[in-house]
């Protein structure tokens, strides 16, 4: 680990031991929203300390249903229903649109 990164890890934890145990749950749901907001997932650090991203497209019930020629009422409707993932953070639902294609694939067979 780089002296640069340790130093932001400090910091880091620095800042999370300041934060009053009653409010964790809504920093942990502000920073939930703040990654669907940002359409990424993965952040992964590798062995050797570098970090590497894959960007994952996190999309909206509409943008699912526009880009499978389905009523967005529907996809709602199954991700309740759990017949088709969705990755939920408070009241926000996104979708892998692979993950979607994959289950609809399945359930046509």
């Amino acid at each position: 680990m780089t002296e640069m990164q340790e130093r932001i890890d400090a910091a880091v934890v620095d800042w999370a031991v300041r934060i009053p145990l009653d409010q964790i749950p809504y920093v942990l749901v502000f920073l939930a929203g703040r990654l669907l907001a940002e359409g990424t997932v993965g952040n992964h650090r590798e062995r050797n300390g570098s970090s590497a991203t894959v960007p994952v497209k996190l999309l909206t019930a509409g943008e699912i249903a526009e880009r499978l020629s389905l009523p967005e009422s529907w996809i709602r409707a199954e991700e309740r229903a759990g017949r088709i993932p969705g990755i939920r953070a408070g009241k926000y639902v996104r979708f892998k649109l692979s993950d979607v294609e994959q289950v609809l694939a399945e359930r046509k067979r």
